[in-house]
């Protein structure tokens, strides 16, 4: 281990969903860790993360998309690149969404929004931006799955399949990524304290106590302990490290 191994200064990170929760930790953390951040994401004011990224002191870039559309994604990758510079060190999937629904009253809509936003376009992306790290023979592709990959809970039956899938994405590209210096490796994070957690009441005093009893930890977590993992993962200390899905879950998949 060397003392600057979480310097990211000169290296530049690609965060998809960006702009609030999980996403928007993990790109704060590479700024402040000196990398240059582009944020990808739906909204078309990008003003907050913008400022945020801006109080850092590295400067970022953020690019409005419809990321699960095809025609909206395509060449994006390579416009977001140029802004940086040309260079392409690490990419961040992270965007994601998730509909309360069971095998049996998923609806057909709610399977393509699921699957064009968290298979389809983590594949796209990631084919994107290959040629860039192969060109530098280094690069890091990081997947934000979910503990639902592996424990589902009963009433997240797409997310649930998607973000499986986007972990397998994950094993199954590094297989054939590590030739040229590229990490492919994938987050699965429990209950996070985000807008989406907060709005279906994950944290309310009267169900918040009910929730943590089947976490060890006795707590849920907060954004920024998945952006730790996620430097981590983008940096020289995760070399050696391929195909793997990191659960960061306060022991819950494990009790």
């Amino acid at each position: 281990m060397k003392k600057n191994d979480l310097d990211f200064t000169g290296k530049t990170a690609i965060v998809t969903g960006g702009r609030r929760g999980i996403g928007r930790a993990i790109a704060l953390a590479y700024a402040e860790h000196g990398a240059e951040v582009a944020v990808i994401a739906k909204n078309h004011d990008g003003s907050g993360i913008l400022a945020d990224l801006e109080k850092t002191g590295t400067p970022g870039h953020y690019f409005s998309c419809d990321i699960g559309d095809e025609s909206s994604r395509r060449g994006l990758i390579a416009e977001v690149v140029k802004q940086l510079g040309g260079r392409l060190d690490i990419l961040v999937n992270n965007a994601g969404m998730q509909f309360y629904e069971t095998i049996e009253n998923c609806t057909e809509d709610n399977w393509k929004k699921s699957e064009a936003l968290m298979l389809d376009a983590p594949y796209d992306f990631s084919r994107q931006a290959i040629p860039f790290m192969k060109a530098q023979h280094n690069g890091k592709i990081i997947m934000i799955s979910s503990i639902c990959a592996i424990r589902e809970g009963g009433a997240n039956f797409g997310y649930g399949v998607m973000k499986a899938g986007v972990a397998a994405m994950a094993r199954c590209m590094a297989n054939s990524l590590a030739q040229y210096n590229i990490q492919v490796n994938a987050i699965a994070p429990g209950i996070i304290r985000t807008d989406l957690t907060e709005r279906q009441g994950c944290f309310e005093d009267h169900r918040y106590k009910s929730v943590i009893q089947k976490y060890p930890a006795g707590r849920l977590g907060e954004p920024e302990e998945i952006a730790g993992v996620a430097l981590f993962l983008g940096s020289n200390l995760s070399s050696f490290m391929d195909g793997q899905l990191l659960v960061v879950d306060g022991g819950f998949s494990g009790n």
